[in-house]
């Protein structure tokens, strides 16, 4: 992530966000990936030494491999994002075999990768889309709505606010009712870059989280693209209490409600005394791993209503928080009826960072009530710190460390499957249905870390995702595993 002296910005980056691989120089996996189960060696998550980069065989465990795209060869693909039969994945940053961060070299291939998915079998890359906000977006890219009112937003990646990030923060918005072919609607300058953008369902808002999680700063900057050709800067929002006092917040990423009058935010701190005030290790501004890290944070549950309907001085009051529920990116979900939101940390030594399933039943009193973990989210099976693990406090943590990044699921209306991105652990597929009792029903592990958003397809069964150096993936669960787990029957495939 960021970014104040040349230690501590490779630092953050290798902690805050992106535990990017110093892989420069792999090979590229052959797209001819054989699909019969190839079960990682040691425990459950585990990288074994010299296996922090692209795997001449994948492990994989209950998966079929349907399509795969390299992506023309390049690094740094650390988001996805979605609409009709396309992918769109950006690239962003790498490390330097010397730890300092540095962006990647701009060329044909950089930017937001156009992948047409059409055939799952044979995806491809169709273009580059290299506007201003597309390129180095890393982690500031999404889409939302449909038919006519497709909207892709991609920006300028923002890392920590105040500490050495871009002096300008670019936002793209683009026209994606014909998938393959992006129509740049208008290009338009934040007043301050952002860290993730989520684009509102309607498609009339696009959110941008600013944040200082060593300071508990930040809020939640508001676009209005109700006319995605002129777009309106509405204002930077703290978070507003009951009695109309505000404070500020650092969120980190955020999800709608499908009718847009609630968000839930992955907070890292806030400036409210509500956050992180059982830490002992931490001064204000002092970058700690206790800081962010699993134990950090939690979600804020807000009534967008305001914005939602338009009103005029909108703000965002804040309903409920869910303490130690995870900071980075809260996926909604509904199991036996009832809501639920699942959300990580992300940062750290091992043990790491996993998913915890929080219940927003009573929205002004949710908690958490479960959790996923591998074998290596234990202490127990954590080996013996290593020197920049001793020297960050665990806030860096080794290559190879099994840590979640975005946390999503099958279907946000019924929820069956966690779809959990674990960086070096791969793509771990969990069955949420009982969340006090969760269990992995399989996994997809190329070597390269895995730190996408992932999509589910419900009529084929089909998910898509990236990992940062082998590219796309279409895959799906086996048949027989889809019955034994009594999963609805999908098309099935020529």
């Amino acid at each position: 992530m960021s970014i104040w002296s040349r230690q501590l910005r490779a630092l953050i980056v290798t902690g805050l966000l992106l535990c990017l691989p110093g892989l420069a120089g792999s090979a590229i996996a052959s797209a001819r990936i054989a699909t019969p189960d190839n079960p990682e060696p040691g425990r459950q998550g585990e990288t074994l030494p010299g296996e922090d980069r692209i795997l001449p065989k994948p492990y994989s465990k209950g998966i079929n491999v349907i399509g795969h795209s390299p992506i023309d060869g390049r690094e740094g693909n650390l988001i996805m994002a979605w609409s009709g039969t396309c992918a769109y994945v950006a690239d962003g940053i790498r490390l330097d075999p010397n730890g300092a961060l540095a962006p990647l070299t701009q060329g044909p291939h950089s930017g937001v990768a156009v992948i047409d998915v059409k055939d799952p079998a044979n995806p491809r890359v169709v273009r580059y889309l290299q506007d201003k906000g597309a390129l180095h977006a890393t982690e500031t890219l999404h889409a939302a709505g449909s038919g006519k009112r497709a909207i892709l937003a991609a920006s300028t990646y923002g890392g920590v606010s105040g500490m050495g990030g871009p002096d300008e923060g670019w936002l793209s918005i683009y026209d994606v009712s014909d998938c393959a072919n992006p129509r740049l609607q208008s290009l338009v300058k934040w007043p301050e870059p952002v860290h993730t953008v989520t684009v509102s369902p309607s498609g009339r808002y696009v959110y941008g989280p600013l944040l200082n999680p060593f300071l508990g700063t930040g809020g939640i900057a508001v676009m209005d693209i109700a006319d995605p050709a002129n777009p309106r800067f509405v204002g930077k929002f703290e978070a507003t209490r009951p009695d109309g006092s505000t404070f500020q917040f650092s969120p980190h990423e955020l999800v709608f409600s499908t009718d847009e009058r609630r968000i839930y935010v992955g907070v890292v701190n806030s400036q409210g005394g509500d956050l992180n005030h059982h830490f002992t290790n931490t001064k204000p501004g002092i970058p700690s791993a206790e800081s962010v890290g699993r134990e950090a944070g939690g979600i804020y549950i807000f009534d967008n209503s305001d914005f939602a309907r338009r009103r005029k001085d909108p703000k965002l009051r804040l309903i409920g928080t869910v303490e130690h529920a995870g900071w980075h990116s809260p996926a909604r979900a509904r199991i036996g009826g009832k809501p639920y939101l699942v959300n990580a940390g992300e940062l750290g030594a091992c043990p790491g960072a996993w998913p915890r399933i929080s219940s927003i039943a009573d929205e002004r009193n949710p908690r958490v009530v479960g959790e996923f973990r591998l074998e290596m989210n234990r202490p127990e099976n954590c080996p013996p710190p290593n020197a920049i693990e001793q020297a960050t406090g665990g806030l860096v943590g080794r290559s190879g460390v099994a840590s979640t990044h975005f946390q999503d699921v099958d279907d946000a209306a019924n929820t069956r499957l966690g779809l959990f991105s674990f960086m070096f652990a791969g793509l771990r597929i969990a069955d949420l249905r009982k969340p006090q009792e969760t269990v992995e029903v399989a996994y997809f592990k190329p070597g390269d870390p895995c730190m996408s958003h992932v999509r589910y397809m419900p009529k084929s069964g089909h998910i898509w995702f990236a990992c940062s150096t082998s590219g796309f993936y279409v895959i799906e669960l086996k048949p027989e595993l889809r019955r034994a787990l009594r999963l609805p029957s999908v098309a099935t495939r020529r």
